[in-house]
């Protein structure tokens, strides 16, 4: 009994130790990370940081965080963001983030509200921020700027590096009963109810995404393949699939097969929030119709959206200047 007793003693300090040893190694990351970014130039800091979760697992807690990048464009602040893992699995975390947060980028400077919202996030290995995996789920969110509001019941968002890939990745998003309210000029909205939107796609990157900057800072993809996106706005359903590429300037070529049921009933939509008038809705149905006639049935209109050049087109109709892919 006594052989025992000792043997446990041991153990319970060798294991002791060990936890001790990983808990200083996590909070010495974080320290230097956090270093490492303001000597690059970053806005990062924290008033307090905390490791509990022996014996078996290590969970840092920053306090009253705040990161920005060398411009300054992109900002985030909370009163606290959590960093939680297994002892003996540094490369998986756990992600949790407050109730209620500050985000500003160039477009928007927003209050983010929510009832949860949590990441699991799996690293190459131990010493690498290299992100092979990410889960990210909300529920209840709300965020809220001068210049409108977004709502979602449920969020998720997943990347997933794809095998074999060092810079190809799987990316997915879903929302469910969601709503977007961005006021037009003159107060004018356009119907903001989103009943889903699910979007599956593959990405291509120049470089793995890093796990430290992918939230912040994301990087530009350089080419685009939407497996299938579906969406219910309002009375309109789209879906879509197609590839797109993109140069170093953001601009897109290729092109999206897409098909939309209840067009018809989504201009009237428009025209009765007051976007358009009726006149304009209905030059605007009569040229749609006469395309959906073309393919076949005039209740869906079933066409390939293409981008060449910086333009966009369906058919033979320009559209304009395409829309250039730019995150920052």
């Amino acid at each position: 009994m006594k052989r025992l007793i000792a043997i446990t003693v041991i153990l319970a300090g060798l294991w002791s130790g060990y936890w001790f040893s990983a808990s200083g190694q996590k909070k010495a990351a974080i320290e230097n990370w956090f270093v490492a970014k303001q000597q690059d130039g970053w806005e990062a800091s924290y008033s307090d940081l905390s490791v509990a979760g022996f014996p078996n697992r290590v969970d840092a807690t920053l306090d009253e965080v705040t990161l920005a990048d060398q411009e300054g464009t992109v900002k985030w602040s909370a009163p606290f963001f959590q960093l939680l893992s297994l002892v003996y699995n540094p490369s998986h975390v756990i992600a949790i983030w407050p109730e209620s947060q500050i985000v500003q980028t160039p477009f928007v400077h927003a209050t983010l509200r929510h009832e949860d919202l949590r990441a699991s996030i799996v690293l190459d290995s131990d010493d690498s921020d290299i992100l092979n995996r990410l889960s990210l789920v909300g529920k209840g969110i709300e965020a809220k700027s001068d210049r409108g509001s977004w709502t979602a019941q449920d969020f998720k968002f997943a990347a997933e590096r794809e095998a074999g890939a060092i810079s190809d990745y799987k990316i997915a998003v879903s929302a469910d009963q969601m709503s977007l309210k961005l006021p037009l000029v003159g107060g004018i909205t356009l119907p903001d109810r989103f009943e889903t939107l699910a979007l599956d796609t593959r990405m291509t990157f120049a470089e793995p995404l890093n796990a430290s900057t992918a939230s912040i800072a994301p990087p530009a993809p350089s080419k685009v393949e939407i497996v299938s996106a579906d969406i219910h706005w309002a009375s309109l359903q789209v879906a879509a699939s197609g590839t797109l590429e993109f140069d170093d300037q953001g601009v897109p070529a290729g092109a999206l097969d897409f098909k939309l049921q209840n067009w018809d009933q989504m201009i009237s939509d428009i025209a009765n929030s007051g976007a358009i008038s009726h006149a304009q809705a209905q030059s605007t149905r009569m040229m749609v119709g006469m395309l959906a006639a073309s393919s076949g049935d005039p209740r869906e209109f079933d066409g390939t959206l293409t981008f060449v050049d910086g333009m966009m087109k369906i058919g033979q109709l320009s559209l304009g200047p395409a829309p250039r892919l730019s995150l920052r």
